[in-house]
């Protein structure tokens, strides 16, 4: 599909979401029907105790993995090619893919599901509307109402990026998100290449970088086998766990002369806020959290450094982060890597709002995960 035609489906299916268009958020139905769950990991058992709480009549699971083990609500879990999956295939249920990551493809599963005669097969994007209050927040799953009345401002975003290639995938984003077209993504970047993708131009050397959200030092290392030369490294990370990983992980590859290392966040301001904290990649910032952790604004704590990259994976709290940044981009205007993929709405307006700093950015979208997850906006001075 040329980009002309791709902005057009996709306007299409953004107006689609006000309410008078047929919009595929939200429009998973399963009332009285059979339902049989595709994945027994945590996103497929919390989705069963739901649907079970719901009352719905929920059969089991399906996972290549399984063995017909019991997993949760006294429900078996069964692989694609078991003689249980055959029975039920028979009931002609719907099938809910309760798979929600960026490792596992929503495409192949889908793709493997319907080849094996289940006929009505529902992604999250298709169902997240309707079970959302009891799923909470998951990344950019979304709802109609993240979408409606944002045409404008999406328009503005697609028309600010640098090249064709961000354009057709800020366009193949939404439309993968929107009316759960698995086939929209054609390409994604190279994971390898996240934070140092060689289609972008590259950052100032040598650098002096914040890596916020730094987890265990593998962006860090990504730049450094794409040859960047790192002078100098600011890394925040609030999770205890992964502070002592990302430590010793540092030691090796940077001198620590070269090195300052802050267990704590990065926010709009310096505070002490409660966070969700698992050891994992996906430990965030939540009012819900089970410690408090301190939190920082770069101005505050980097007065005067020479810093020219900032790279955000903050887990939605890339807003706030940047905001308490303003006066050091403002002073060195340093090369932005920041990700979009946490909140729907942040595709367009983390774009916007650096560019209505009008300090001569260049901006660029990039995707390096599948499902679109680790989305990429760069911003490089013009």
């Amino acid at each position: 599909m040329d980009l002309r035609d791709l902005y057009k489906r996709t306007f299409a299916a953004v107006e689609a979401q006000s309410g008078t268009g047929k919009s595929r958020l939200g429009k998973a139905t399963w009332a009285g029907r059979k339902v049989v769950i595709y994945g027994a990991g945590g996103f497929g058992r919390e989705l069963a105790r739901i649907l079970v709480k719901r009352q719905d009549e929920l059969l089991g699971f399906l996972d290549q993995k399984a063995t017909g083990q019991t997993v949760c609500e006294n429900l078996r879990a069964y692989p694609l090619d078991s003689d249980e999956s055959k029975k039920w295939l028979r009931e002609k249920p719907v099938v809910l893919i309760g798979v929600f990551n960026c490792a596992n493809s929503l495409r192949e599963i889908s793709n493997g599901l319907r080849g094996c005669g289940f006929s009505e097969v529902f992604t999250p994007v298709e169902f997240y509307s309707e079970l959302a209050d009891e799923l909470g927040w998951r990344y950019w799953l979304g709802k109609c109402e993240d979408y409606s009345g944002a045409a404008r401002l999406i328009e503005q975003a697609y028309l600010m990026w640098a090249d064709d290639e961000s354009r057709r995938l800020f366009l193949e984003t939404l439309l993968f998100r929107l009316e759960s077209d698995l086939t929209a993504l054609t390409t994604i970047s190279e994971p390898d290449s996240q934070y140092a993708d060689p289609t972008v131009p590259r950052f100032d050397e040598p650098l002096n970088m914040v890596d916020g959200g730094a987890y265990l030092g593998d962006s860090v290392e990504c730049l450094l086998r794409h040859r960047y030369e790192i002078a100098r490294l600011y890394a925040f990370e609030p999770d205890r766990a992964n502070f002592r990983q990302l430590r010793s992980a540092v030691s090796r590859i940077l001198p620590r002369s070269q090195t300052s290392l802050w267990p704590c966040g990065v926010w709009s301001s310096t505070d002490q806020l409660r966070f969700s904290a698992d050891g994992s990649g996906a430990s965030k910032l939540s009012e819900t959290g089970s410690v408090v952790v301190p939190v920082v604004a770069l101005d505050d704590v980097l007065i005067n450094q020479p810093v020219n990259l900032i790279k955000l994976d903050i887990e939605g709290a890339e807003p706030d982060a940047l905001q308490g940044a303003m006066q050091i981009i403002q002073k060195n205007r340093p090369g932005l890597a920041i990700c979009l993929y946490h909140y729907p709405h942040h595709l367009w307006t983390l774009p916007l709002w650096v560019n209505n700093l009008e300090i001569g950015y260049r901006l660029y979208y990039r995707a390096h995960l599948q499902n679109s997850f680790d989305t990429v906006l760069y911003a490089v001075k013009g």
